[in-house]
């Protein structure tokens, strides 16, 4: 189920009328009932793999803190995806759900329970480093098979035919489920956390289960900690008008962000993109600005409403955009632009590694397989390593030449230097979202080729998508700038009410006139 349809403006109201007026657990119960309902409108299937990595993850932070579940229980839960599937065999003979899937998710629950019982027979001073590796390995298999196995055996088969070596394609049909990037980095996040001591494991299997699948930001985002959201949902609350006004003017921006901005600026993207377009110089700056703009308006639109759904529910998501596009060097553009996944790939991979505690080359070392790790992470595409490699060589320039250091230094006071700074970012922005977007490895061969043509003349089609891009991005930009000092994007609710009041009938009336036509979000995919 999308955000951006008639179900869930539907579901949502109805989730909340509910949720208000059920006391103590019943919310949570409601809550989870309501998070497998709208993960399941994609495919029932997939809901086994949610399951799954609800029940290795409960199990092995309890596991870390040396709380033992009985062993009947493991296997129930392990054993719960599998019954899953059965039951969807039998109910829905439509989803094509095989005895062979069957058996593999029994196999795989079982070689899970076989792996917990070993780790607690051997004992040992690394039982908790033990339970760790369990989850990790068992969550990232998960994730590398649905996500990278065609992507590694169809390059090494274009490798072997190179070598001259033929090879017969055989690929399994593996469909990307929505969302499993993020949920699997979210319950991988709170079992490193059990470990390090950070946050507590979560002793009701109610509580963390709803954790793990809370519909707002299952799919997409923001990627939550355990010790932030977890609580929260613990808390009991009573209802209070600001999660009313703040909900519905988080999910407004929201709208107004996906429907009018990026599904519009999508229409000159996809053209500019489209491997049958002639491109020259103009068409191809312009795709790479419409698509900025698509993709920021996309995510951080698809953020907002997941925030506002979730205020609605009285519980804070964190702040996944913060003005990315004002950033004045690298690592400011990323304490920017989807926050939680930066700040994950920080503590849960850069700084393990090292972070800058070592030597410079060290600190080089680190941020390449950081910043690469990070591409891959949105997809099985050369495309997507290109990407997070030029993010790579981006940091590192900025950290080791000491011109890019100095023009990017957020403390300096000069505001010409801030403005050449970010003119720079951006620029080097719109290249690596050039990277991003284009499909193909050849195709962004083209796209740079037509940097080098430069006609004099420009056509009328291109001056009218120029003032068609201009149209859809000039009230986003006047709404950054309404809320620039604020520190927050959505913060509309200190301007004077008339002005407040003239802001969103100006939203609303844009989000029911846009023509485009309702694209799916982006960062699904991933």
């Amino acid at each position: 189920m999308s955000f951006i349809t008639w179900q869930y403006l539907l579901f949502l109201p109805l989730v909340l009328i509910i949720y208000w007026h059920l006391p103590g657990r019943w919310r949570l119960w409601l809550l989870l009932a309501a998070s497998y309902i709208f993960y399941g409108c994609w495919d029932v299937r997939f809901l086994a793999l949610v399951m799954t990595t609800t029940a290795i993850d409960y199990i092995c932070a309890l596991s870390i803190e040396g709380k033992r579940m009985a062993a009947g229980r493991v296997l129930l839960l392990a054993l719960l995806p599998a019954a899953w599937l059965s039951g969807c065999s039998l109910f829905l003979p439509a989803a094509g759900i095989h005895l062979v899937i069957i058996t593999v998710a029994a196999a795989l629950g079982l070689a899970f329970v076989a792996g917990h019982e070993l780790i607690w027979r051997l004992g040992g001073e690394n039982r908790s480093r033990s339970f760790l590796i369990l989850s990790v390995v068992f969550c990232l298999s998960i994730l590398g098979f649905f996500k990278y196995f065609g992507f590694f055996v169809d390059s090494a088969r274009t490798m072997l035919e190179v070598l001259g070596l033929q090879t017969n394609r055989v690929l399994l049909n593996i469909i990307l489920p929505v969302g499993i990037s993020f949920y699997t980095f979210q319950s991988l996040g709170y079992v490193i956390d059990v470990y390090r001591g950070v946050s507590p494991a979560c002793s009701s299997l109610l509580t963390f289960a709803t954790f793990d699948a809370f519909f707002p930001q299952m799919v997409a985002g923001p990627i939550e900690r355990g010790r932030h959201l977890i609580p929260q949902l613990e808390q009991p609350r009573a209802f209070a008008p600001e999660y009313l006004h703040d909900g519905v003017r988080l999910i407004l921006v929201g709208f107004f962000k996906k429907v009018f901005v990026a599904d519009n600026c999508a229409i000159l993207a996809n053209y500019v993109f489209d491997p049958k377009t002639p491109l020259n110089g103009y068409w191809a700056v312009l795709g790479a600005l419409a698509f900025a703009f698509q993709i920021y308006g996309d995510f951080s639109g698809y953020t907002d409403i997941a925030r506002g759904s979730a205020k609605l529910l009285g519980i804070d998501l964190v702040v996944n955009f913060r003005f990315p596009y004002f950033a004045r060097n690298p690592s400011d553009f990323w304490g920017r632009w989807h926050i939680s996944l930066s700040t994950w790939f920080r503590d849960y991979l850069y700084i393990p590694l090292g972070g800058n505690r070592g030597s410079k080359w060290e600190t080089v070392r680190n941020l390449a397989i950081t910043m690469l790790l990070a591409g891959l992470w949105h997809g099985a595409s050369w495309i997507f390593v290109l990407w997070g490699a030029y993010h790579g060589v981006l940091l590192i320039l900025y950290r080791v030449v000491p011109a890019l250091r100095s023009l990017g230094d957020e403390n300096a006071s000069s505001r010409l230097r801030g403005v050449l700074a970010v003119t720079l970012m951006w620029i080097l922005t719109l290249a690596g979202w050039a990277i991003f977007r284009s499909p193909n490895l050849h195709e962004l061969g083209a796209w740079l080729a037509a940097l080098g043509h430069w006609q004099t003349a420009l056509a009328l089609p291109w001056a009218s998508s120029s003032l068609w891009l201009l149209i859809h991005v000039a009230p986003l930009i006047f709404l950054q700038l309404l809320t620039w000092k604020y520190r927050d994007e959505t913060n509309l609710s200190r301007l004077a009410w008339p002005v407040r009041g003239v802001v969103y009938a100006l939203m609303v009336l844009m989000i029911v006139s846009s023509t485009a036509q309702d694209t799916e979000f982006i960062y699904f995919q991933f």
